[in-house]
């Protein structure tokens, strides 16, 4: 299990793509209906953010801004950090870490098409793989 690809974590996933200029409750609602914390900002097929429940919170409700009236392309995160289908489950877990967020689009699936990867799709075994990963490499280094 520590050693699956994204493509194989996203396989089934459902994944709501909205336009940067669809409004806030439009996509909240979307997410909601498809049981996701997040949708993939896309204008044509290219990529241009994604949008969590963290940007609703913290960009929309907190500010007091009106979910009806405003526009996702305002409220998400441009240009969000994204790996290759390819990528191993531990890269992304490593990434989010670093990068300290919670999700990760999915580039170049078999079908050409995107995918997100939340730090719920991690079981505890994963994370804990990585956990161990990072202290033998602290080991190593002390070593040296």
């Amino acid at each position: 299990m520590p050693h699956r690809k994204l493509h194989e974590i996203v396989a089934d996933q459902r994944l709501v793509c909205v336009a940067p200029s669809d409004k806030v409750s439009d996509v909240a609602a979307s997410m909601v209906g498809n049981h996701v914390g997040s949708a993939l900002v896309l204008d044509g097929k290219e990529v241009k953010g994604i949008f969590t429940g963290s940007n609703l919170l913290e960009r929309v409700i907190q500010p007091g801004l009106d979910p009806k009236k405003t526009l996702v392309a305002d409220v998400m995160t441009p240009d969000p950090v994204s790996l290759h289908a390819q990528a191993h489950g531990i890269e992304c877990v490593s990434l989010m870490r670093d990068e300290n967020i919670r999700h990760v689009v999915v580039h170049s699936l078999p079908d050409g098409g995107y995918g997100i990867v939340s730090v719920r799709d991690f079981p505890n075994e994963e994370l804990g793989e990585y956990d161990k990963e990072l202290e033998f490499e602290h080991e190593i280094w002390e070593r040296l």
